[in-house]
């Protein structure tokens, strides 16, 4: 039998990684990835002209003030522009959020307790008072990443196992699992 408590992060992995593999989060990246150029771009902006446009207007110097609104503009354009060329520094912290989303809805659904425990014909997840019985001839694939199994049972729907407490007892359940995956 092996036994855990599954985190946001550990299904938030699993959102991430079903990203990935259907593509969804390359579209979505350049997305944030903009997102991310044009804030950037506006706090630099905003950080700029409080320091230097806003002090001259109240001085009552407006030509400066002028001035300093264009290079404020142009400090902006700039940093959002480097932003997105090396990617939106805050691209990665949108994308988690979203995940991070995701597998809180799930783990409200299912609750976070899961043992798993092994026969014959498959296995069986118990969650609190519910069980999912897993037959071998339903599992399509396991993936393996550093931190979790991944065991499919559909195209978008895995048990999702992490490695962190318990390496040794999850990876010998991976490898019974992979021993009964169909050819």
């Amino acid at each position: 039998m092996l036994e855990f408590t599954l985190t946001q992060a550990d299904l938030a992995a699993f959102a991430a990684h079903q990203a990935r593999e259907n593509g969804e989060e390359a579209a979505r990246t350049g997305r944030l990835r903009l997102a991310s150029a044009w804030l950037v771009g506006v706090a630099g902006y905003l950080v700029v002209v409080l320091l230097t446009t806003v002090p001259l207007l109240l001085n009552g110097q407006l030509l400066w003030a002028g001035i300093g609104e264009l290079v404020t503009i142009a400090f902006g354009l700039t940093l959002g522009v480097l932003d997105w060329r090396k990617g939106g520094v805050l691209t990665t912290p949108l994308l988690a959020r979203r995940y991070l989303s995701r597998a809180r809805g799930a783990l409200a659904a299912t609750g976070a307790e899961r043992r798993f425990s092994l026969d014959d014909a498959g296995f069986t997840v118990a969650s609190g008072a519910r069980s999912t019985r897993v037959a071998w001839d339903t599992v399509r694939r396991i993936v393996e990443t550093p931190d979790h199994y991944f065991i499919y049972t559909g195209p978008s729907e895995a048990h999702v196992i992490p490695r962190r407490s318990r390496e040794a007892e999850a990876k010998a359940f991976a490898e019974i699992v992979r021993e009964h995956l169909q050819p």
